[in-house]
């Protein structure tokens, strides 16, 4: 799975950050961004809150990413017709989360927790799904 958005700072942070502790088998999770930046304090401090650590996580350019191995990427805003490197094959999913103006601003640690908790529950049935759509060895 390859979360990627304009940055690599907030959203795509917070949903590769958001299933490191339920990760399905055999599922490798990735983040990036057309032009990362860093990932803002309050979006590390709201993760924390949850009990998930950020910590080794950075932005990252899909340079970083192994895009070959990738089957599906969830895109915040129009991340995808940003770039032209996704792979054919695989499958494109758009999360309409708007982008942060602020994420350093004293009332953005409110708005952040309310992304969160949405990307949180996204997640959540992402991977749902994707268990349930996994062949099971015999």
């Amino acid at each position: 799975f390859l979360f990627l958005s304009k940055d690599n700072a907030c959203w795509s942070q917070t949903a590769e950050a958001a299933p490191k502790h339920l990760p399905p088998p055999r599922t490798r999770i990735f983040s990036a961004g057309v032009k990362p930046g860093g990932i803002p304090a309050q979006v590390v401090q709201a993760m924390q809150e949850l009990g998930i650590s950020m910590s080794g996580q950075k932005s990252k350019s899909l340079a970083d990413v192994p895009i070959q191995d990738i089957d599906l990427v969830v895109t915040f805003g129009d991340a995808d017709e940003r770039c032209g490197h996704l792979p054919q094959h695989a499958k494109i999913e758009r999360w309409p989360i708007a982008a942060t103006a602020n994420a350093e601003s004293a009332s953005a640690l409110s708005v952040i927790r309310d992304h969160r908790d949405e990307i949180d529950k996204r997640v959540f049935a992402l991977f749902l799904d994707h268990w349930r759509n996994t062949p099971r060895p015999s």
